[in-house]
């Protein structure tokens, strides 16, 4: 005897009491498609597939990019290290030359810069009654070119000299009643030193504030 198998029945669209929509069956799959169809699913999984290609390639060439702005950061601080390090070997460089060729001026021509000392004192001293010029193993040329310095700068009083040996050629100091003037070539050299090494270190500074703004 063949069992008789019962299927549920099921109600397609269902409509309230005014008339709406309550529920409706849900779509049964499609399984045959016509040509045209077919080609337009194609057509939209391709466009699928290259925009996903796309977006690849532009998050390659986003990473790429990255990759080149960071090596050309690290190029730049290493350059930029260079250049300090080739400026001041050449700040160094100029004031090692700037000290020989000012001693071997100061071995030819001793007295220049006592002379252009007593001309720029003119008014300091022209009233006074002495000057004590202190220097290294004063000659007589020195001797005579302080003398005719004082006279050109007005002073008319007397002028003593007074040997320190410890004094470098060129280094002198001027004493009078109210006042004193001194000069030693190698003290102007030791801050000119200074200056241009806090120079290079503040442009140091300066460099490195700049990379870290870059940076962020």
């Amino acid at each position: 005897m063949t069992q008789t198998v019962h299927k549920r029945f099921e109600f397609g669209t269902v409509f309230g009491d005014a008339g709406n929509i309550v529920s409706r069956p849900a779509p049964a799959a499609k399984k045959f498609f016509t040509p045209e169809e077919v080609e337009e699913v194609r057509k939209a999984a391709h466009a699928a597939g290259e925009n996903s290609a796309m977006a690849r390639a532009q998050m390659a060439q986003s990473a790429a990019l990255q990759t080149l702005a960071d090596a050309a950061q690290q190029g730049l601080g290493a350059l930029t290290n260079s250049i300090h390090a080739n400026k001041e070997a050449g700040v160094k460089l100029a004031l090692v030359c700037a000290q020989k060729i000012a001693a071997e001026a100061l071995e030819l021509f001793p007295q220049a810069p006592l002379m252009a000392a007593l001309d720029a004192l003119g008014q300091e001293i022209e009233q006074t009654t002495r000057l004590v010029l202190h220097v290294s193993n004063p000659s007589d040329e020195l001797k005579a070119a302080a003398q005719e310095a004082a006279m050109m700068a007005g002073f008319t009083g007397a002028i003593q000299f007074r040997d320190n040996p410890s004094m470098p050629t060129g280094a002198f100091e001027v004493v009078w009643s109210d006042g004193r003037a001194d000069y030693n070539p190698q003290h102007v050299f030791d801050v000119l030193e200074q200056a241009l090494a806090e120079a290079m270190d503040a442009e140091v500074f300066h460099n490195s504030r700049a990379r870290d703004h870059d940076g962020h």
